[in-house]
């Protein structure tokens, strides 16, 4: 064969990288269907789903050459047709192997790009091929050669009552357009069966002037030995079924065939078939467009389902869709510019120009970050697995439940948040579920729940993870809590802050730290995490029922609609889902000027406050009406007070410097029109430090301040 040039390697990387896309999509749901099963192991239409999906990725596989990955997903297909057939009845020992098989199947995929592959996986390869053979009463092992040929010692035991049939296949012109190689069906045949005899159909090649590099011209005819029968041969052909004519059809074996000679000229055969169709198959990955040979979805549509579904989803890479929203930004900002140069010349024609541009923006907006937002179902599925098996290590029966699946999340807030749930989900499965013996002898079901759920609430993403264990020994807590200094032991602390103790750093009431939680990652590794997507985490227990651990999240960590207020010389914005109203300062927010913090009466209400000006150590303006904004954090709300009001503002959020990392209760910075920088406050952080500073019996001192030179000034509270 002639070299492939840069350019035609690239097109190879790039598809052989949408088939491990797919291939990956098709494990998760080949996961799903098995866990399913693990359920209700009587579902056929579950059963047919897992079987599904392992055909598919062998299929796909084998039209990529991936032969590690065809040969041991045959022994994973082979085990589910025998259950599918009822010639075996899943147990919990095939379930384990399944399942086990299902993430060596996910390695192999990981190592295709090798050309021999890595010892060890091979060697596990053939280990679990055993067991999955073993199962059903079978021996052997796969042996492949260098052209994908591969038969096993028992074909050839049985090649007497196996059957002979005749192949005749011819693609049709369009087949290379379309993603098919004609060469990989005769790889794939051989790797599940033996082929006899091989004739390539050339008579519509035209003549050199007149061929066309991107048009298929051939077919072939082979006679195939195999223990399969024709549906299981015509399986082969359903990813090309509308790219091909087929015909399929049984030959009397010849009396005498020498078996052993058979199996030795397979692989020259297939050598043949090659060297007679070498010149089209060059151009086959010049000629085809790489999406469309990775793009195989499932192997039963047709072709015109398959051009419907690439005109509906395009692959972008991650980097790119970032750039976008970027730019985005960058055009937003460039509006808010517009409109007070609008404001500032008084043109009317103008200002309606702007305000059009600004609509239009908008727009854009929302549209460009709506391509970032994924359901965090997705995220959520992969606990399954985990529940299943650490509960079966641990001898607990659970069940997971899962709400709010659909609920969407900006797609690199889901990537950071799904290790923190890995955590909680960890311990409430190590320390929170008490052992069967444990739950009959409390009153409780034997099984224990696990549940996920998320929500949208104020223009934020709420994610729960609840069990109905043991809850939280605040005794144990607070002993813990005081032999570390972290709690005199004259200090009184509610419910709630004693919950919150758990996420000290360091801080653990576990013996000894296990493999199923702990790890020397404690639960503050898991606050950081959330809080570094300007999220809040917060737990509630109640002993003998359980522990809640809520998550706060915005929805996108990129372009939010704010609302636009300014200190002195300095602006605040605040998300604009969470204003309540505006007001004029109460005259009780005025009795202690040096405070900065306190109560206020909202009608009727008792709310807490906090003055920016005096917080942020900002100059307040000498003159003019002051305001009051009501700011609240789901069911919690508090004053904010500042000196001018003004209105609604689309913000890009940009991440501070390290130099201003200290600032407390600060989110980001954002760029105005005229230039100016505005710090975006995080609400629900001000939120948590009012209730600790106006805390009845808390001494009324915050214990921490959220003055811009980052020291330690205490507030004192108003009473």
């Amino acid at each position: 064969m002639s070299q492939i040039d840069p350019s035609d390697e690239e097109i190879l990387a790039i598809a052989r990288e949408g088939f491990l896309d797919e291939a990956r999509e098709m494990l998760r749901q080949f996961e799903e269907s098995l866990l399913a099963l693990d359920d209700d192991p009587g579902d056929q239409e579950t059963l047919n789903s897992a079987f599904r999906a392992a055909h598919t990725i062998k299929g796909t596989a084998g039209l990529f050459g991936c032969d590690r990955v065809v040969a041991f997903t045959h022994d994973v297909e082979t085990l589910l047709e025998a259950v599918r057939s009822g010639q075996y009845q899943l147990n919990e020992e095939a379930m384990a192997l399944l399942l086990s098989s299902r993430d060596q199947m996910e390695a192999l995929l990981g190592d295709v790009s090798s050309a021999t592959g890595d010892p060890d996986l091979q060697a596990m390869s053939k280990e679990l091929s055993a067991d999955l053979r073993a199962l059903l009463g079978g021996s052997g092992e796969k042996k492949a050669d260098a052209a994908g040929a591969s038969v096993t010692s028992a074909l050839a035991e049985q090649a007497g009552s196996d059957r002979l049939w005749r192949i005749w296949v011819q693609f049709g012109r369009d087949a290379l357009r379309n993603g098919l190689d004609p060469l990989s069906f005769l790889r794939y045949l051989s790797t599940q069966g033996e082929i006899r005899k091989v004739k390539v159909l050339s008579s519509q090649v035209p003549d050199l002037q007149a061929l066309d590099a991107e048009e298929c011209y051939l077919g072939f005819e082979a006679h195939y030995h195999t223990s399969g029968d024709r549906e299981a041969i015509a399986s082969v052909f359903e990813f090309a079924v509308d790219d091909c004519e087929l015909h399929i059809d049984p030959l009397s074996p010849s009396p005498g065939i020498d078996v052993a000679a058979v199996i030795a000229v397979t692989a020259e055969l297939v050598e043949d078939a090659e060297a007679d169709v070498v010149t089209v198959a060059e151009v086959v990955d010049e000629a085809q467009p790489a999406d469309r040979r990775a793009a195989s979805g499932d192997r039963r549509k047709s072709s015109r389902d398959r051009r419907s579904d690439e005109t509906r989803f395009v692959r972008v890479q991650a980097d790119k869709l970032d750039r976008l929203i970027d730019l985005v930004g960058e055009l937003v900002i460039a509006s808010s510019g517009a409109q007070l140069v609008a404001q500032q010349e008084g043109s009317s024609t103008f200002a309606e120009a702007a305000l059009r541009i600004r609509t239009l923006v908008e727009s854009a907006r929302d549209g460009a970050l709506a391509l970032r937002m994924v359901p965090i179902g997705e995220t959520f599925a992969r606990f399954h697995r985990v529940v299943r098996d650490v509960s079966k290590q641990l001898g607990k029966q659970v069940e997971l439940q899962i709400t709010g699946a659909d609920t969407e999340l900006d797609k690199s807030m889901v990537e950071v948040i799904a290790d923190p749930l890995m955590h909680l989900v960890r311990n409430s499965l190590d320390h929170g579920l008490e052992t069967t013996e444990e739950r009959l002898a409390a009153g409780k079901p034997e099984r224990g729940v696990i549940a996920l759920h998320a929500y949208h609430e104020g223009g934020q993403v709420m994610i729960e993870v609840t069990d109905d264990g043991r809850g939280l020994n605040r005794e144990r807590i607070l002993k813990k809590a005081i032999e570390r200094g972290l709690v005199r032991v004259d200090q009184v602390l509610s419910d709630h802050e004693i919950d919150q103790l758990i996420c000290a750093p360091g801080f653990s009431t576990a013996d000894q730290v296990t493999d199923i939680s702990g790890r020397g990652v404690g639960m503050d590794v898991v606050k950081r995490s959330i809080e570094s997507l300007r999220g809040q985490m917060q737990l509630a227990s109640e002993w003998g029922r359980g522990t809640t651990t809520q998550i706060r999240l915005p929805l996108t960590l990129a372009i939010i609609d704010g609302f636009l207020t300014s200190v002195g010389s300095t602006y605040y914005v605040l998300p604009m889902e969470i204003v309540s109203e505006c007001i004029e300062v109460p005259p009780e927010c005025g009795l202690s000027p040096d405070a900065g913090v306190g109560y206020f009466n909202l009608r009727g209400e008792v709310l807490p406050y906090f003055d920016i000006a005096l917080l942020h150590k900002v100059k307040p303006a000498l003159n003019g009406r002051r305001s009051l904004v009501v700011a609240r954090d789901g069911n919690t709300r508090i004053g904010l007070i500042v000196d001018k009001l003004h209105g609604e503002y689309q913000t890009v959020i940009k991440p501070l410097s390290s130099l201003f990392r200290h600032l407390r209760a600060i989110a980001g910075s954002t760029i105005l029109g005229s230039g100016d920088v505005a710090l975006v406050l995080d609400v629900p952080a001000l939120v948590s430090y009012a209730v600790e500073a106006t805390r009845p019996g808390g001494g009324g001192r915050t214990p921490f301040s959220l003055n811009s030179n980052g020291s330690t000034e205490q507030v004192q509270r108003i009473s």
